[in-house]
């Protein structure tokens, strides 16, 4: 039979060894709340230093999400219409941080977009300004700059923005520009109209 002294260390040893097992798990969920709680106050400070969307401007942004939807593009249009939060002046980390797209910026995984002047004016319509979302949503899902333009441009036909109705507007042709920078791979078929490899139009021989 065990001796007195030898349960009574047995009962200790079990003891203290549930105490670490809760110890660590309670650390655990300690450091995901401290991680969660800092990163809804980063969400809510982008917030609050950023001006919200006018009723009218989200009208605007909301046709061009519905003709992504029309066109195909479900996924892209449920992270526009249920996780962005739209504003339309920089919050103080865009104010810091260098932006060369002029429609608009995403910060991930804060799922905010700022949306600029140009995307209601340089744009002609709510197709174009579509061709700019679909870039954003790409961002909401973690795609980078070369990543999202090249999305862009290979499914431009599907949204219906190609060469023919939309090739000597302003957004296209910085569209193009800033895609032979970012997806310089899209450009090397030399059998193609500009050496564009997504290019439907026939050469002229």
């Amino acid at each position: 039979m065990k001796s007195t002294e030898s349960i009574r260390t047995g009962w200790i040893a079990e003891r203290l060894h549930s105490y670490r097992g809760r110890s660590i798990s309670g650390l655990i969920a300690t450091s995901a709340l401290a991680a969660l709680a800092t990163l809804c106050l980063f969400h809510f400070s982008l917030i609050a230093t950023s001006a919200p969307v006018s009723t009218t401007n989200m009208q605007t942004i909301t046709r061009a999400i519905n003709i992504l939807e029309e066109k195909g593009f479900h996924r892209e249009a449920f992270l526009l219409k249920h996780t962005a939060t739209f504003r339309s002046t920089d919050h103080w980390l865009n104010r810091v941080i260098f932006n060369e797209n002029a429609y608009a910026a995403t910060n991930f995984p804060f799922q905010i977009i700022t949306v600029y002047p140009d995307f209601y004016t340089k744009t002609i319509d709510d197709t174009e300004r579509a061709m700019v979302l679909l870039h954003e949503a790409q961002h909401l899902q973690r795609a980078n700059e070369a990543e999202a333009y090249a999305y862009v441009w290979r499914n431009r036909g599907r949204l219906g923005w190609t060469q023919l109705p939309y090739g000597t507007t302003a957004s296209y042709i910085t569209i193009e520009e800033l895609t032979r920078e970012n997806a310089p791979e899209l450009f090397t078929c030399t059998s193609k109209v500009w050496n564009d490899c997504t290019e439907t139009l026939q050469a002229r021989r």
